[in-house]
């Protein structure tokens, strides 16, 4: 019973931090925003997402993100 206890207190607390850390992701960029790629410069990352945006395949409504783990690396957040 203890072995029980101790393994669903285990998952418990796994799903809460997944759910955390997933929520803190996506509050970083708003909600409706999906992660497209990632771009060695800002410019990069800009001319990508007008590109998309001229081509109807995502809204005008994108982000380049800097990319916390690597410095120059830029994210392109798209709404579709």
């Amino acid at each position: 019973m203890r072995t029980r206890i101790t393994a669903l207190a285990v998952t418990a607390v796994a799903a809460v931090a997944m759910v955390l850390g997933t929520a803190s992701t996506a509050s970083a960029t708003g909600p409706g925003f999906w992660l497209r790629s990632h771009h060695g410069s800002l410019a990069e990352c800009q001319a990508v997402g007008n590109a998309g945006a001229d081509n109807a395949l995502w809204s005008r409504v994108f982000i380049c993100n800097p990319y916390a783990g690597k410095p120059g690396v830029y994210e392109l957040w798209v709404r579709y």
